[in-house]
């Protein structure tokens, strides 16, 4: 894919699994010319349109990306790379899962106290719509089912408006239709686990994406480099070529790969190889960005580019990593295909054809 001026890069929020990377697939692929001009990295949530084969509009990309529920906007440089959200951004999932769990609990306690015991209100969920659950106990049910699937409703209607279905729809339809035979704390309780599982996945993703970001935190913003007349400069670590000469002082981290050509010291490794204890450097001995100098200033010279370096490659391919898909979970996805579909229509069949 095409890069720079000739791609698009967008920071999309609600993208957090592999699942929802299929959806923009569908639904971005007509717009862009084929799924090959769209790249994906799920830990920073960004997604890169290439531009080699088609003329989408930025505008065109986000109003697209809107229709399956989830949002997105120009991926920003600057800030770390990641765009400011406010609170409720930041914690929905988990508070509409805490209400969701809440009140399915006070929902199924207040039943068993006007029923007079666990075992009777039990018993009241098994007997179907003939029996009336207290207007109250609803109530809380209620809330417990609209917190647990609110985030994947626009999901669930853009997969009812392409007659695509998915797990967002099939677990609507399935709590709506708990609701239909009267079973409430059922509905309520599948609500709440849904959005459990949803909210463990995007914590899961989170941890990754912290991970990533105390790895892109050890490469130093700058690099003091020796010119040829002796002065020293601090540059931007991108700015070094390979070949330069560059000063690390006692305790400062180097900003790049490289070999050292003056000086001696031991250099605390275990950031990118885990070794527990200083290793001894000297004149023609490989240093990598990330690690840390010990007590002897060392000049070295340059031996990759800040895009190149072992740390580089390292935040690289944990990112392509998660954005890949293991065969299992591609023979999954496959299934999923045909399975979601068949069970709505046995499931509309069962409804509408007489036994």
């Amino acid at each position: 894919m095409s890069q720079g001026r000739n791609s698009l890069h967008f920071k999309v929020a609600g993208m957090d699994c592999a699942e929802e990377i299929s959806v923009l697939k569908r639904e971005l692929s007509p717009l862009v010319g084929g799924e090959e001009n769209l790249a994906f990295d799920l830990l920073s949530g960004k997604l890169t349109v290439g531009m080699s084969t088609s003329n989408v509009s930025v505008e065109e990309v986000v109003e697209a990306i809107a229709r399956t529920g989830m949002r997105a906007e120009p991926w920003r440089a600057e800030a770390g790379q990641q765009p400011t959200v406010g609170f409720w951004k930041t914690w929905e999932r988990s508070i509409l899962t805490a209400v969701s769990g809440l009140a399915t609990i006070i929902g199924f306690l207040r039943h068993a106290w006007l029923s007079g015991g666990l075992k009777s209100a039990l018993s009241d969920e098994a007997s179907g719509p003939a029996q009336t659950v207290p207007l109250v106990v609803r109530f809380f049910y209620g809330v417990a089912m609209l917190t647990g699937v609110w985030v994947v409703l626009p999901k669930a209607w853009h997969a009812l408006r392409r007659l695509r279905p998915d797990m967002n729809l099939l677990m609507t339809v399935a709590v709506a239709g708990a609701v239909g035979i009267g079973e409430w704390f059922e509905a309520a309780t599948v609500s709440f686990l849904f959005a459990l599982s949803l909210l463990l996945e995007s914590w899961s993703v989170n941890r990754a994406r912290r991970a990533i970001a105390a790895l892109m935190e050890l490469s130093p913003t700058f690099a003091r480099v020796r010119r040829d007349d002796g002065s020293e400069v601090e540059v931007p670590p991108n700015d070094v070529p390979v070949g330069a000469a560059f000063i690390v002082k006692p305790g400062e981290r180097f900003p790049l790969d490289g070999r050292v050509s003056e000086g001696a010291s031991h250099v605390n490794q275990a950031p990118i190889t885990g070794e527990s204890q200083p290793v001894a450097k000297g004149v023609g001995d490989d240093v990598f960005a990330g690690t840390i100098n010990g007590d002897g200033a060392l000049v070295v010279e340059s031996t990759k580019e800040a895009g190149h370096t072992t740390l580089a490659n390292i935040i690289r391919s944990v990112g392509e990593a998660h954005a890949r898909r293991a065969p299992s979970e591609q023979w999954v996805e496959k299934f999923a295909q045909v399975y979601t579909p068949v069970v709505m229509a046995l499931a509309i069949a069962v409804l509408l054809a007489p036994p």
